[in-house]
């Protein structure tokens, strides 16, 4: 990858590693992402917790036959028990802990029915936290629906610059009316405004389409995109494009909807497969653009290309190593 990017495949900052449902009370699953094996639980009071994978013993992957034993997590193959911060605290045939024995942990958040892994190479605490969706808490929007999962050789970062650069709508998703209007920073947070409007004839009649989208990234990890379609009505609705990667080469994509009640919950119901799946292929189009080109450090841009070079120095906050970024490379031809 780094033939690809002068930059490490992993960012700092918060990624999706589960779904609230995947991990029932006291279960145990197995991960791999940012190169490493770990292993994510749920004790006995609810929590979920995610330790490096392997026992500091004899080197048992914890994910493999590991249970959870009230709010500890028990090696499939001796049997020493560790806690939510990785440390032993019992060691079956030896009738004692082993405190100063710990494992790596990590942090962990659930909230929106998702469970997300705090990623820092230096392994510093978080300094910034995910937001609940107030949508999801109103009856008016139906629940997270999830759309299909795939792997990329790509780069986090690659995939959300397509939120602003403008210019590749019309060549890559035959899409000539979407315009910026105009972004926001605060902190980790970047926010894009688009508008589309598009004349439209049915019969006799002559609509006028708009289309307003509100993109907001919390890093590099969770993208928060929000479209109202009106001109025949309303159609309201929430995509989560959320990407973790997985090793140096690939990374994991997933998509999720919510769209705010049509009419009545058949309508809605009938609606949401076709739009997840209209979603989906257009983030397909970018697929094979995404797993061939070259990360330019010094690109040459038009007028009209967008905001490329302001959000690379947004997104360098997230690396620990220094990021070449040249705000002078904008060079207008």
């Amino acid at each position: 990858m780094k033939q690809r990017f002068p930059f490490t495949s992993f960012p700092n900052g918060w990624f999706r590693i589960a779904y609230s449902h995947e991990l029932p009370l006291e279960g145990v699953k197995p991960l791999s992402y940012f190169g490493k094996n770990l292993v994510l639980f749920r004790t006995k009071q609810g929590s979920p917790h995610v330790l490096d994978a392997y026992c500091p013993h004899l080197g048992a992957n914890l994910g493999y036959g590991g249970r959870v034993e009230g709010e500890t997590i028990k090696c499939p193959f001796h049997g020493w028990c560790f806690n939510k911060y990785g440390k032993c605290t019992d060691v079956p045939y030896a009738n004692r802990s082993l405190p100063n024995v710990q494992i790596p942990t990590w942090h962990v958040r659930e909230i929106n029915g998702l469970i997300f892994l705090y990623y820092h190479a230096q392994g510093e605490a978080p300094t910034w936290e995910l937001p609940q969706i107030p949508e999801l808490t109103s009856r008016e929007w139906t629940q997270l629906k999830q759309g299909s999962q795939c792997q990329i050789n790509s780069h986090v970062q690659e995939l959300h610059e397509q939120v602003v650069d403008i210019a590749h709508f019309p060549t890559v998703h035959s899409d000539h009316s979407t315009k910026s209007q105009g972004s926001e920073i605060d902190g980790s947070i970047w926010k894009q405004y688009l508008l589309s409007q598009q004349a439209l004839k049915i019969a006799t009649l002559n609509l006028q389409i708009e289309t307003k989208i509100e993109i907001i990234l919390y890093g590099l990890g969770y993208s928060l995109q929000r479209y109202c379609i009106s001109g025949i009505g309303k159609l309201e609705f929430i995509l989560l494009f959320l990407t973790t990667p997985v090793n140096e080469e690939e990374l994991e994509i997933h998509m999720l909807i919510s769209i705010k009640s049509l009419f009545s919950k058949t309508i809605t119901s009938a609606l949401t497969p076709l739009l997840v799946k209209t979603l989906e292929n257009e983030v397909k189009k970018d697929f094979p653009i995404w797993k061939n080109k070259l990360y330019r450090t010094h690109p040459i841009l038009c007028e009209g290309d967008g905001e490329i070079m302001r959000y690379r120095y947004w997104a360098s906050q997230f690396y620990s190593e220094l990021i070449e970024i040249s705000r002078g490379s904008n060079t207008i031809l």
